[in-house]
């Protein structure tokens, strides 16, 4: 926290947290092996894959869906959300939120990782269709069940980048994170990444599961109750 807040408008990031500290940024969809489809472009085949993904969780999800207008951003929300890769990246308002899904995993050998990003522009999800000129357009998608507000959840949209080449991690680019003015002048990108070493990781996690940060309150239901009796009888927490 007490990096978070040195940051200049630092509760003002969105925050996400990777359980492995060298993953990169990398929303779903481009994780995917290159689509076999023919398109002018590594770009265009990307969009045109997502697009079929998403009719075909349209189809088969219809009946179990709530009501939600549909949009392009609506759509790939609503997608993303119940786990279909898009263009999308998960984040969240709350950092906490952000350092527990970094350390749930806290028996990996890797260091962990929370990321901060200071999005160029925020708008209601129906008013985005692209990104104009902005680098990371961010959006707080409606409640479709209570792990949304649980989690604080928002979504992220990015430019692809170099349109016949693999898609350019967003930690990897210079010009990631909207623009901070510093008190000596200079400009800064309001992006962070912290690194949370392997060592420290189990006595953070047993330290949010006191603070009530955990799976029963950000998974609200049965499934929630139960992982999170498991987790804390892993952490060897005592009734």
């Amino acid at each position: 926290m007490s990096l978070i807040e040195e940051q200049p408008a630092g509760p003002r990031h969105l925050f996400r947290g990777q359980s492995d500290a060298s993953w990169k940024l990398v929303p779903g969809l481009y994780r995917l092996p290159s689509p076999n489809i023919s398109a002018k472009s590594l770009d265009e085949s990307y969009s045109l894959y997502e697009a079929q993904l998403i009719d075909f969780f349209f189809r088969e999800a219809f009946p179990y869906l709530p009501r939600v207008e549909r949009g392009y951003s609506n759509d790939r929300i609503i997608a993303q959300h119940f786990g279909v890769p898009t263009r999308l990246l998960d984040w969240s308002s709350d950092p906490f939120v952000a350092l527990f899904f970094a350390l749930e995993s806290w028996e990996r050998d890797e260091d962990a990782a929370i990321y901060m990003l200071l999005p160029d522009a925020r708008y209601l999800p129906e008013h985005v269709s692209g990104l104009g000129l902005h680098k990371a357009i961010a959006f707080t998608p409606l409640a479709l069940d209570r792990r949304v507000p649980a989690q604080k959840s928002v979504f992220t949209f990015h430019p692809y980048g170099p349109d016949s080449a693999r898609f350019v991690p967003l930690d990897d680019r210079e010009d990631f994170g909207n623009k901070l003015a510093g008190t000596n002048g200079i400009s800064s990108n309001g992006f962070l990444k912290i690194v949370v070493p392997q060592a420290r990781k189990r006595v953070l996690f047993q330290d949010l599961l006191q603070k009530g940060v955990d799976r029963r309150n950000l998974f609200p239901g049965l499934d929630g109750v139960g992982s999170d009796i498991a987790q804390r009888a892993k952490c060897g927490q005592v009734w």
